[in-house]
């Protein structure tokens, strides 16, 4: 296809992207009441309407989505659209300020690369829940799942009765100040002598906590870590963890979501006004009965000056793949792909360079941009100077 000669926003970006330019991507920001700030997570991603992350270039700003569904074997390759079609993968950011909920994915596969830990926010060593506990499979085997659903149902059984006790003796304006039902009952509890039945209900609340948390396995990450999420795992990031998150967008199912007031995510038989979802505890003999093993990144080249690395998750014949580019010296990496690349620094800094002319990449920060190269460039290289790691999520073919 031609360049356009149009003056437009859109067209000057399609043209850029025709002719081989990068395009530096700026986020939608996805609100959530976990989230830092009131935000959780960045997309950076072609998703369809007003999700769909922002293409720039110079001074125009564009919808990614509309600059890719106009030429998407330009912008992904021809190859790629050929053998998984024209679904840029998406790429996030996550800032969660508490525990998000636990779920798993009967479809999806995700890796977190660990790239912020606030030890504040996380009340110490920062941590993430990954599959079930040891404890839990050497006791329950292959039965796992159904007691893990047995407690789920005990917990939701607690929870919802400390809601209803807390709004019948008036509190429900302290549970929609506090946010958490839990925070709240215990302000009571300290500070109203007669709240027996408060006292008793949160007493069997903690019990059913209890309960739950013998089944979940609690990881503590550093900076750098990289925790692959295969397909039907257990899993929730935990509050004052930082990640970039590379996978194949597909749906979500919760099972437990703490104790957050007003409650988003409902138990089944415990509906709630403006609860956007009913937790699917129905679904949890879905999940893998195990315990999940460490799997750690494969080095694809290693020279004096440069490490790569492919990451772990397993995406491949879902089209996407990761890479971390580590520079052991000033030095320079040359690549020639047939594939889109998505750029973002985790340490140090780094420039792209298309046709002799350099464009910084962005560091993984909360709202900041990342930097895709299009297959129409069709090579380009890497200079960045010693210690500077880059995620590379691109669809291999």
């Amino acid at each position: 296809m031609k360049p356009d000669t149009g003056n437009t926003c859109f067209t000057r970006i399609l043209n850029a992207v025709l002719n081989g330019s990068p395009v530096y991507v700026k986020p939608y920001k996805e609100p959530k009441v976990w989230g830092v700030d009131g935000i959780g997570e960045y997309w950076y991603g072609a998703e369809g309407g007003e999700k769909s992350s922002t293409a720039v270039v110079g001074k125009d700003a564009f919808s990614l989505y509309k600059i890719i569904e106009h030429d998407p074997e330009k912008f992904l390759g021809e190859k790629v659209v050929a053998r998984f079609g024209t679904r840029l993968p998406l790429v996030k950011i996550l800032t969660p300020k508490s525990r998000l909920s636990v779920q798993f994915h009967d479809n999806k596969n995700e890796l977190w690369i660990i790239t912020g830990t606030d030890k504040e926010i996380a009340g110490g060593t920062p941590w993430i829940i990954v599959g079930f506990s040891r404890e839990s499979v050497d006791l329950y085997g292959k039965a796992v799942t159904e007691y893990y659903k047995k407690s789920l149902e005990i917990y939701g059984g607690a929870l919802n009765n400390l809601i209803e006790i807390m709004i019948e003796s008036g509190y429900e304006k302290l549970l929609n100040d506090k946010k958490d039902v839990e925070l709240a009952s215990h302000e009571i509890v300290h500070s109203k002598p007669g709240s027996s039945e408060i006292a008793r209900d949160l007493k069997k609340l903690h019990v059913a906590e209890r309960g739950l948390d013998v089944f979940y396995n609690r990881q503590y990450v550093e900076i750098g870590d990289v925790v692959p999420i295969p397909s039907g795992t257990l899993h929730a990031l935990g509050p004052g963890v930082d990640v970039v998150e590379p996978q194949i967008a597909g749906p979500t199912q919760s099972l437990e979501d703490g104790t957050t007031y007003p409650v988003r995510y409902a138990f089944p038989a415990y509906p709630r006004e403006g609860a956007i979802k009913i937790l699917e505890i129905d679904r949890a003999g879905e999940m893998l009965p195990e315990v999940v093993k460490k799997t750690y990144p494969e080095v694809t080249c290693e020279t004096d000056y440069i490490l790569v690395e492919r990451l772990p998750g397993k995406f491949e014949d879902k089209g996407l793949e990761v890479h971390r580019i580590t520079f052991k010296n000033d030095s320079e990496y040359q690549q020639s792909s047939m594939s889109f690349h998505n750029l973002v620094v985790l340490e140090g800094d780094a420039t792209l360079f298309i046709k002799d002319k350099g464009y910084s990449i962005p560091r993984a920060i909360p709202g900041g941009e990342m930097l895709i190269a299009p297959a129409s460039a069709g090579s380009y290289e890497i200079r960045a100077g010693k210690g500077t790691q880059i995620i590379d999520t691109f669809t291999p073919v």
